[in-house]
């Protein structure tokens, strides 16, 4: 999409975005009434509609004000949005288990605010690393092109990664890793070192993943389905058997048999399953074809940033939404282990969700700054 401008690149990703939130809300509907009218006794089928609605338009306001911040703004509040991210990772970990940071399916990932509003901080650590690691190489502080500089860049990410294995989410953990090596990559460090912390990482997951009975069975299930338990293997399992289902054009909107009581999490970690089953091929092509020009486009922004910094701020926003959507697709698809990560702009879940909305805020600004000369 490089015959377009910055405006018009802007114009694409917001109109992807805005389709993609239309028909999210009706897959999040569609997935979660069956769930809904179990847990009211048939007296509504939208207890997990409203609140998604809710979270939309609050996502929207987060990204009108962050499109208002200025990237020399940005720039500076960048560290104490970092540090505000860590400090919120810890005191999920002090907390553990109290009304503050309760713990849900054997994880503590949410703080619990004001209301009984909760917010997730892995994913606020995740945006604020971007902001911080754009900010300090493109003022010359961290130079990542030596290997000092890759070293500072992988301690500042390996910070929030450990806290949100902590929790535990070793997903979570190696999606922030992921975006670091991206950020890396715009920054243009060398191969060798990059060489080096990818074989790093490679042993440090191996050590994490072989720690734990539960992750072991998690891969176990992956590599070789026949030989794990049952339980490990039934929600990729359904997951196949709806998006296979659905055929060309689907079972029909509303029609979905596997949300029924067979797919857990369908209207979060699994609703790419529920759009192939009730919309088919046709939808899935519809839905992937709006994410990738929102990605393109997002991308056509990074290029024609005027600054370094918005060079590496959008890019690496725009990648982490890329690497989020690929994670959730490959694990529905059987092609990564089950890891719970929702389909940005489209899956129910509020952090990811608003985070995701206002990261397009952010990028939508960096293309209203000018184009690179």
């Amino acid at each position: 999409m490089t015959y377009l401008n910055p405006s018009g690149a802007r114009n694409v990703m917001l109109v992807s975005a805005v389709l993609l939130l239309i028909l999210g809300t009706l897959a999040v509907f569609t997935a979660s009434s069956f769930k809904s009218l179990l847990l009211t006794n048939s007296e509504s089928s939208t207890i997990f509609l409203l609140p998604h609605i809710k979270k939309v338009l609050i996502g929207i306001v987060a990204g009108v004000l962050a499109w208002m911040i200025p990237p020399g703004k940005l720039k500076k509040t960048a560290p104490v949005l970092y540090v505000l991210s860590v400090a919120m990772l810890i005191l999920l970990v002090v907390l553990r288990g109290t009304h503050w940071a309760p713990v849900i399916n054997g994880s503590a990932r949410w703080l619990v605010l004001f209301s009984g509003f909760r917010i997730m901080p892995s994913e606020i650590a995740r945006i604020a690393y971007v902001i911080l690691a754009a900010s300090l190489v493109s003022d010359g502080v961290i130079r990542a092109r030596t290997g000092a500089g890759v070293v500072w860049l992988t301690v500042l990410a390996l910070i929030p990664a450990a806290l949100v294995a902590s929790q535990p989410d070793f997903a979570g953990g190696m999606y922030i890793l992921l975006v670091m090596v991206t950020v890396l990559f715009l920054a243009e460090s060398r191969f060798k070192d990059m060489l080096v912390l990818f074989l790093l990482m490679i042993a440090l997951a191996s050590v994490v993943v072989f720690s734990s009975e539960y992750r072991r069975e998690r891969l176990v299930s992956w590599f070789s389905p026949g030989d794990a338990a049952e339980a490990s293997t039934y929600q990729p399992e359904q997951a196949c058997i709806a998006l296979g289902s659905g055929g060309i054009m689907g079972r029909g909107i509303g029609r979905g048999r596997q949300q029924r009581g067979f797919l857990p999490e369908a209207f979060s970690d699994y609703i790419f399953a529920v759009i192939g089953e009730e919309s088919g091929f046709a939808g899935v092509l519809l839905i992937l074809t709006l994410l990738l020009l929102l990605l393109l486009s997002g991308w056509t922004i990074a290029e024609n940033a005027d600054h370094l910094f918005g060079y590496l701020l959008a890019g690496g926003l725009i990648a982490s939404i890329a690497l989020g959507m690929f994670i959730h697709i490959a694990v529905v698809t059987r092609m990564f282990p089950s890891t719970g990560m929702p389909l940005p702009l489209v899956s129910w879940g509020g952090s990811n969700l608003m985070v995701t909305i206002g990261t397009l805020g952010i990028v939508s600004r960096v293309a209203s700054e000018g184009v690179r000369g």
